[in-house]
């Protein structure tokens, strides 16, 4: 004998519990760089120059190669002393209770760009001699699955005696896109200079 739910209420079950869980969620600790922001030496580096940065972003997950869009937003920092600092914490600190981050102050000073095409092309003109910190976000698919309780198994005994029941689940496998920040640091050397790079993980 099978008892069965309406799928209905499941799926109300699972949106009520997933909206209690996302409000369980605690708001983020900030991180910001110890090192103060130089807003003159940044500026300085801002100015304009002849050198050119062009490269690709991509990222690789479980064999498949993932470009950003035609168009789709790929920023340009001095790498300053204080960007530097930044970027390292972003290693260590980029998801879960505490989160790098730089003040508004810096994020002002960026160039911003788009890619060119499908396959995450893009390119930086009219820049100075120096370091540079260059990020962007790319899309990429992950699958996941979760076992829902949609009914009972029971046995019963020739006299119609219940003797024992057992859950019966049903595993449902659904597909999500996660975005993932990829960055790097470049640096030109010289004026005139045309440096070809790749942003990936």
């Amino acid at each position: 004998m099978k008892q069965t739910y309406p799928r209905a209420l499941l799926c109300s079950l699972l949106l009520l519990s997933a909206i209690t869980g996302a409000r369980a969620q605690k708001t983020p600790t900030y991180i910001f760089p110890a090192t103060t922001f130089q807003e003159d030496e940044t500026a300085q580096q801002m100015e304009e120059g002849t050198a050119t940065i062009t490269g690709t972003a991509k990222i690789k997950k479980k064999g498949r190669i993932y470009f950003p869009g035609r168009q789709d937003q790929i920023n340009l920092y001095p790498a300053t002393s204080y960007i530097l600092e930044f970027a390292d914490l972003k290693k260590k600190y980029n998801k879960g209770k505490k989160i790098a981050t730089m003040s508004n102050e810096a994020f002002t000073y960026r160039i911003e760009g788009r890619t060119t095409d499908n396959q995450g092309s893009f390119e930086f003109r009219n820049l100075k001699p120096g370091k540079y910190y260059i990020v962007t976000w790319i899309d990429y698919d992950k699958q996941d699955s979760y076992s829902v309780q949609t009914g009972t198994s029971t046995t019963y005994n020739m006299y119609g005696a219940a003797l024992s029941s057992s859950p019966i689940y049903t595993t449902y496998t659904y597909n999500y896109s996660v975005e993932m920040e990829v960055s790097g640091i470049v640096e030109v050397k010289s004026e005139g200079e045309k440096v070809n790079v790749v942003i990936t993980n």
